[in-house]
């Protein structure tokens, strides 16, 4: 039976696989069954690496229900919101940098959630699903105003505030509605030649999948649409090269 003790106060993102609905029906190979295995097998390995980690990003617990991403991280101080933005961060960036070719969307929120044992239920877990249905029109994730708010009080009242690693450095503001979204484009700071020279390359690999989607999808508005969206997000990252 859940214990009422395990139901915490959570950092919760709730995250959709974009495509993937379409790519399972597609199965008929081995080869199709895998790619599928090995993004959903990337996922729980995400989950055991950060959790290895006894120091940040102790407690992260991560449940795949086909392309849905449900990612919990009991809030302890203010630091759970920055270590939760920097694991999503990576994990999406990963997703489309590399071989997986995968885009996500999703919604990060706060509050009680129980996340165990193969059940997860709670205030923090519904809010963060209904959110993701109504601003997930595009490849982002988008924090919730009630985080953003706070993060800006902590900035603020903190000395030395310019010098130190917070939020609002991994985060983009979205003009077309005014949400705060995981800047997951940029890099996590300064950098020495030889990886930047690697995220240059994996950059152009984005870039060209972007322009293959684009024209794969240029009969489909509403697919096209989030294409049209990831380039131009694309294009603005440019400045930090």
């Amino acid at each position: 039976m859940p214990k009422y003790y395990d139901y915490l106060d959570c950092m919760v993102a709730f995250i959709d696989i974009l495509g993937f609905d379409s790519r399972i029906r597609k199965i008929s190979s081995e080869q199709d069954f895998n790619d599928i295995g090995m993004l959903l097998y990337a996922v729980k390995e995400t989950e055991r690496a950060y959790n290895d980690n006894q120091d940040l990003f102790k407690s992260l617990s991560v449940t795949a229900i086909s392309d849905s991403i449900i990612m919990t991280m009991p809030y302890k101080d203010p630091i759970c919101a920055m270590a939760m933005i920097t694991i999503i961060k990576k994990f999406q960036y990963d997703l489309i940098s590399t071989n997986f070719e995968t885009l996500i969307r999703g919604y990060l929120t706060r509050g009680h959630v129980y996340h165990k044992n193969g059940i997860i239920f709670g205030k923090g877990y519904s809010e963060a699903y209904r959110k993701e249905r109504e601003v997930g029109h595009a490849p982002r994730i988008v924090v919730d105003p009630h985080i953003i708010e706070n993060g800006k009080q902590k900035v603020k009242n903190y000395k030395g505030k310019e010098k130190i690693d917070h939020i609002f450095n991994y985060l983009m503001k979205d003009v077309s509605d005014g949400y705060y979204f995981i800047d997951y484009l940029r890099p996590f700071r300064a950098l020495p030649n030889d990886i930047e020279l690697k995220i240059l390359e994996e950059r152009r690999i984005i870039k060209t999948f972007i322009n293959r989607c684009k024209v794969e999808y240029k009969d489909d508005e509403k697919i096209l649409r989030k294409y049209e969206w990831l380039i131009n997000y694309y294009s603005i990252t440019e400045q930090y090269f």
